[in-house]
């Protein structure tokens, strides 16, 4: 039953949605193992919005797009938007990095960070608003976002190494063979439901922000955080919703 209590512990970590856990149900090392199952919530996700944009098929596009990412963004808790928004401002103050790491971890949102989140809510609003975008990749985007945070997590280190963050307690807690194995499921169904190579340019392209955007996280910060993780997610899921509504 271990992976059935990760499996909620992944939900109640990326949602919103009420999940009960049993006092004594989850151990210690169940909330990092969770991980391995974010991809799953992901794809959940992205079959909840292929529902929602059947249902408003014969709706103005925009406003079914806006409709879309306003019921995904609450579902979600806005909790990878406000990675970016964080992550933006600390990019964006040209601080030294320490300085820079408390600017991030600052509550408040900064003229920067607005404006990323701003852009990346409106930015999918266009690609979703697409006339060309297929169900299998909108159902894959969030999965492959969060395949792309798990990237992250297997192959980067925290900006602190005092035990105390969320970057601490989740770096590391996937290995690469987890990332690969969740690469070949989403490549090889995504190929089976039709969606070709477009499909697998989708999931290279959310495996490559990954990469490119944790190397320049650790060069700029020294490491990462809990909010440069969720910035990852953030954006391979607008980039992938771009890719998505062109491909």
């Amino acid at each position: 039953m271990k992976a059935w209590t990760r499996m909620k512990l992944a939900v109640q970590f990326l949602t919103v949605i009420p999940v009960r856990l049993a006092p004594g149900e989850a151990a210690a090392g169940d909330l990092a193992a969770s991980t391995r199952y974010y991809p799953l919530v992901g794809l959940a996700l992205g079959g909840l919005l292929w529902v929602m944009s059947r249902f408003m098929s014969g709706w103005t596009p925009v406003l079914r797009a806006a409709l879309m990412v306003s019921v995904y963004t609450v579902l979600t808790g806005a909790l990878h938007l406000d990675g970016l928004m964080d992550t933006m401002d600390a990019v964006g103050s040209r601080k030294p990095a320490p300085e820079a790491l408390r600017i991030m971890k600052d509550s408040r949102v900064g003229a920067i960070g607005a404006l990323s989140g701003m852009l990346a809510l409106l930015i999918k609003v266009g690609a979703l608003s697409a006339a060309t975008l297929s169900w299998p990749l909108l159902v894959a985007v969030p999965a492959v976002s969060r395949l792309a945070m798990l990237g992250a997590l297997a192959t980067t280190r925290p900006a602190s190494r005092h035990g105390e963050t969320l970057a601490d307690r989740y770096a590391g807690s996937v290995s690469w063979p987890v990332v690969v194995v969740w690469a070949v499921v989403l490549g090889v169904g995504l190929w089976i439901v039709g969606a070709g190579w477009e499909g697998l340019v989708l999931l290279a392209a959310g495996l490559l922000v990954s990469a490119a955007a944790s190397t320049f996280f650790i060069r700029r910060f020294g490491g990462m955080t809990g909010d440069t993780y969720g910035a990852v997610n953030e954006l391979a899921e607008v980039i992938g919703w771009v890719l998505a509504s062109v491909l």
